[in-house]
């Protein structure tokens, strides 16, 4: 999605990560900024907690680290919509369970319960569940938790040490911990420490180093941010600074507490990077379970001037979530806007299922009993729609007649770490997460009226007086269609159509704009042949081109893509599309979202960039390969208010301010940072890296590392100065 607003104007590289030691208020060199604060509240937790170091009024360690590297909504039944809002830090993670709840209470903004869950290996998903992954074989301190042959234990040596242990108050401390998770004696630590207080919720004594530090330090509430010690202090051997020494660790319920006597006074304390170790720990494989889900759907158009339209729908998939279904979760974008989404019923296996509304935009089916692994889950849903009157992507144009119909199908979201990823309603980014699935979809006219349809899939068949539509397509994530009794039909008219590398390109545009539909075409037909040719073949067997009405609402006004079709206002089609200019490659932007996004699918609530700067990118080499005297031109309209003030990571939940900001920090910054890639590559290995990418994760859903993995793996230089220097992870 190219926003109107910004035109006018198996490796996580885990490399970039220390354990915590030095962690002042000083950025690590060619380190990339924090995230913005997704919440007031979470903001001003941080704050409190951080805000005189990292405004240099006092030097002593961090509490939570710079600022958040990650946001996103994990899984938590307890959560009133099923899953909470959280912030990864690079000391832990803060969260907000109940959005409703009172802010005004000390527990509204929690911190995780990470060491608790990294030891145990199980992540809390909420009443009572967890989602087992095992102990985090990741170190618990040193310089870095990726050194191969680390010193260090890891939290999955601490998982054989969390059995309750007697008071011992007053002995010294002088337990050695091995990296193989033996215990010893060390004869001669290099500091004096006595275990200092034995807490009986957990059955642990204190270290007086990490009591002394938890009394004085008026900096935090202990209780909330370290929780229960869940293990005794050991001594541990490992690299600082690149030379081994003794560590003293001890892990609590959120928090590992290092002391290290050869550090400053102020830092021999120090909270280690728990929040970097568990997002490496939950994300490096986010677990995904492939559906096979099929969807069979009914569209009935109804007349103007409202067209209001019935929808029934059947899903079927398979469950290979690894556990039991009791539940079911649709994303249904129209119900955002009232009144627009009546759903009529909804039925699962055979009897009818309760449903409920999470963040509005998303639908609870209740699984009549649980389904096993590998049983089958069948969803019937009928619902009318009511468009709104405001043209655009997913509305209707009553001036044009043209009915557009984007992010109207309730869709399975993805399951993935022990549970259903969805999220609430974004007025940035892209709707779509989506598997990709295999859709048969009919629409129909009412009262025998003429429609032309166009949108996802195959035309397979059609009644001859244009009443019936029947559309096919494999493997996509969502479907889109234009409707009009208006449209110059492409199926009919030669003019309307061109074909590009075994690929048939249709036009669906009002007799009126049938010289813009050439130039659109024009525009995108040399796009499809040389992203087929430069990144891998186009995969459907036809591309679609068509408006979408005139869009009078500003969320509405940008050009979109789905899969297999790319959607523009009708009122661009009156500009001049000069060479050089925006008008000029919008339409390349849109078509190379159909290998990344559609194709190579990602989280475009999550990981934005993962498309955006990818298609960004293409679009300006598309450019330099094909019209270099133009190159200087669009590279300067592309990244000229690139924002270096956030990550290109950042998620679009990470509180930005405007579009702007959006766009300038993920499509912008972005496009600078694959740039720097490339160079470092050499051209040769950038093009075979997009190609490896582009093959492996076809009809997959990739994450960061997946992507970055790839292009390390085809490069003769270390990227990661790079990425760590555009990247919050």
């Amino acid at each position: 999605m190219l926003m109107l607003m910004r035109i006018a104007a198996s490796c996580m590289l885990a490399l970039t990560v220390t354990a915590g030691y030095a962690c002042f208020a000083v950025e690590r060199a060619g380190a990339a900024p924090a995230e913005g604060f997704a919440t007031d509240r979470i903001k001003a937790v941080w704050a409190r907690d951080d805000g005189p170091v990292a405004s240099g009024q006092v030097r002593r360690a961090w509490v939570w680290g710079p600022g958040p590297f990650y946001t996103t909504y994990e899984p938590f039944s307890d959560a009133p919509n099923g899953s909470h809002l959280v912030q990864y830090f690079d000391k832990g993670r803060l969260e907000v369970n109940d959005p409703d709840a009172d802010p005004r209470s000390p527990w509204y903004v929690t911190g995780g319960l990470l060491v608790a869950e990294m030891v145990s290996g199980e992540a809390q998903m909420g009443g009572g569940r967890t989602y087992h992954l095992g102990p985090a074989q990741v170190p618990v301190a040193g310089d870095t938790y990726s050194t191969p042959g680390s010193l260090a234990p890891t939290y999955a040596t601490f998982s054989r040490l969390t059995g309750r242990q007697a008071d011992h108050t007053g002995q010294p401390v002088n337990h050695l911990l091995s990296a193989s998770g033996q215990v010893g004696t060390l004869e001669q630590p290099p500091a004096q420490v006595r275990l200092v207080r034995f807490e009986q919720a957990t059955g642990h004594n204190w270290a007086d180093v990490f009591r002394a530090f938890a009394d004085s330090s008026a900096q935090f509430d202990w209780l909330y941010t370290l929780g229960y010690p869940i293990t005794e202090p050991y001594w541990v051997r490992v690299p600082v600074n690149g030379v081994p020494g003794y560590v003293l660790v001890q892990a609590f319920q959120r928090r590992v507490l290092t002391f290290n006597p050869a550090n400053p006074p102020a830092t021999q304390v120090e909270m280690g990077n728990v929040g970097r170790h568990y997002y490496l720990w939950r994300y490096a494989d986010r677990h995904p379970a492939h559906l096979d889900t099929r969807y069979q759907v009914q569209i009935t158009v109804g007349p103007a001037p409202r067209r209001s339209t019935s929808v029934r729908e059947q899903i079927e998939f398979t469950n290979t979530t690894g556990q039991p279904l009791d539940r079911v979760v649709l994303s249904a974008i129209w119900n955002h806007w009232p009144g627009v989404f009546e759903l009529q019923s909804a039925s699962a296996n055979g009897p009818a299922a309760p449903t409920r509304w999470l963040y509005g935009v998303n639908l609870e089916v209740r699984l009549p009993s649980a389904v096993p692994v590998g049983g089958r889950v069948s969803l019937q849903l009928a619902f009318r729609l009511n468009p709104r009157t405001v043209g655009g992507r997913s509305a209707y144009d009553p001036s044009t007649d043209i009915l557009s119909l984007g992010d109207m199908l309730p869709t399975v979201v993805p399951w993935e770490n022990g549970g259903w990823s969805y999220f609430p309603y974004s007025e940035l980014g892209d709707h779509g997460y989506y598997d990709a699935a295999r859709y048969i979809v009919d629409v129909y006219s009412t009262a025998g009226e003429r429609l032309v349809v166009g949108g996802t899939g195959h035309i397979t068949a059609r009644s001859a007086d244009l009443t019936g539509w029947h559309f096919v397509a494999d493997n996509v994530r969502d479907v889109a269609y234009v409707i009009s009794p208006r449209f110059v039909d492409p199926l009919t008219d030669a003019d309307m159509t061109r074909s590009v590398q075994g690929v048939k390109l249709l036009a669906y545009f009002l007799p009126q704009h049938r010289t813009a539909a050439y130039r659109q075409m024009e525009l995108v037909a040399p796009a499809l042949a040389w992203l087929g040719t430069q990144v891998g073949p186009y995969p459907f067997d036809t591309f679609t081109v068509a408006e979408m009405g005139v869009p009078v609402e500003r969320t509405d006004a940008y050009a979109q893509e789905y899969p297999m079709i790319y959607l523009i206002p009708t009122q661009w089609l009156g500009l001049a599309t000069t060479p050089g200019t925006w008008t000029w490659h919008l339409p390349v932007h849109e078509t190379a979202h159909q290998w990344f996004y559609s194709t190579v699918g990602n989280n475009q609530r999550i990981d934005p960039w993962l498309d955006e700067a990818v298609v960004t990118y293409l679009t300006a080499e598309y450019v330099r390969h094909n019209h270099p005297a133009l190159y200087g031109r669009v590279w300067a309209d592309l990244t000229g208010s690139a924002d270096p003030g956030r990550p290109v990571s950042s998620s679009v939940f990470s509180g930005f301010a405007s579009e702007n900001q959006y766009t300038n920090t993920v499509y912008d910054g972005g496009a600078l940072m694959l740039d720097r890639v490339r160079q470092a590559m050499g051209e040769d290995n950038f093009y075979a890296a997009l190609r490896d990418y582009y093959t492996t994760f076809r009809f997959a859903r990739a994450t960061p590392a997946d992507l970055m993995s790839t292009l390390q793996k085809h490069s003769p230089a270390d990227l990661k100065p790079i990425f760590s220097q555009y990247l919050g992870y």
